[in-house]
């Protein structure tokens, strides 16, 4: 801008037609195409997101009974961790959900460095980080 604006410009910018019809509508078709897709992606990510919680959820409320179900809940995480890390074809809802998948991840790793000293912190940490 500085150097546009350097000397003095009799006419600076050319005056911006209005755009035809046509152009109008197909502008607005393509606008309406990304919506539709976004929707249809969150749809199915909703889907994606709710078997795989009543997963994790039914193997984490069966803890009380056997202790081994720990590690497949933990496992069970780790790939819709990775299902999320894949959703990158669908650029519009990874790029909504980055921010809040770099928090999670912030927060997973203050938990990762806690330095268990028994079984039981052991079990208190896997806890927590379900």
């Amino acid at each position: 801008c500085e150097n546009l604006l350097d000397k003095y410009l009799n006419k600076p910018f050319e005056k911006l037609e209005p755009l035809s019809l046509n152009k109008q509508n197909e502008f607005l078709l393509k606008a309406y195409y990304k919506v539709y897709q976004s929707i249809k992606h969150c749809r199915d990510f909703s889907k994606i997101l709710s078997n795989d919680f009543e997963n994790i959820q039914s193997i984490y409320l069966n803890l009380n009974e056997k202790e081994e179900y720990l590690n497949l809940v933990i496992e069970k995480i780790d790939e819709f961790k990775n299902k999320l890390e894949d959703i990158k074809q669908m650029q519009d809802l990874y790029e909504i959900l980055q921010p809040l998948r770099t928090q999670f991840e912030l927060n997973l790793a203050r938990i990762y460095i806690l330095n268990p000293k028994t079984k039981e912190d052991v079990f208190n940490k896997s806890i927590l980080w379900i």
